[in-house]
């Protein structure tokens, strides 16, 4: 239960810092914001042994501290998270069979917003840290709201890791899925409100 309840802290505390003071803490949050989507991603692709569990880890430390050093591909990096946060998102909404494309529909969703955020550079780090930040907040807090008896039957006593593993493809995955819609919208309304406080406090 410890483990859940941390996972779910930890993933809604790093989103929320995210949504509403990205741009003042745009190097650590994007460091943090690309370790968390590279290892839920790695998490989510792999069969959750100890060892892809190390690679996911590893990789997601090692992209963000490249994207320290790297303004321009940082800013990308955002823009392209989110793109494949909003594709996901879109995926759930569309018919069964368009989950067939989810790979190539993320993918060009990462590469289109990412592109634009270059283009756009300071509107981009506030939407996009105000988005990404949102898309961890509205899918954990409703996750704990919603199923928490769920996330607590998947929790592996003494296992920190194989319960993250469990959490990371259920919130990721059938439930993401159940609750397309709730989700999106708290994605959108947390951007909002997170962009516009961001541009005030700027």
């Amino acid at each position: 239960m410890a483990f859940v309840i941390l996972y779910l802290l930890v993933n809604i505390a790093v989103g929320a810092i995210a949504c509403f003071a990205g741009k003042k803490l745009f190097y650590i949050m994007l460091g943090a914001l690309v370790f968390l989507g590279v290892l839920n991603i790695g998490l989510s692709a792999s069969e959750g042994s100890a060892t892809s569990i190390v690679v996911a880890v590893v990789v997601g430390l090692v992209a963000a501290l490249l994207s320290k050093y790297m303004y321009k591909a940082g800013v990308f990096l955002i823009g392209a998270l989110s793109g494949a946060a909003l594709g996901f998102i879109v995926t759930m909404l569309l018919p069964a069979e368009a989950g067939d494309y989810l790979g190539i529909i993320m993918a060009v969703a990462a590469l289109l917003i990412g592109l634009a955020a270059l283009r756009w550079c300071d509107l981009f780090v506030r939407l996009g840290t105000a988005y990404a930040g949102a898309t961890f907040v509205s899918s954990n807090l409703l996750a704990a709201v919603l199923s928490f008896g769920k996330l607590a039957e998947l929790a592996v006593p003494g296992d920190a890791a194989a319960t993250f593993d469990a959490l990371s493809s259920y919130i990721g995955g059938d439930f993401s899925a159940a609750y397309a819609t709730p989700i999106l919208v708290g994605v959108i309304v947390l951007t909002v409100v997170g962009a516009i406080v961001q541009k005030r406090n700027d």
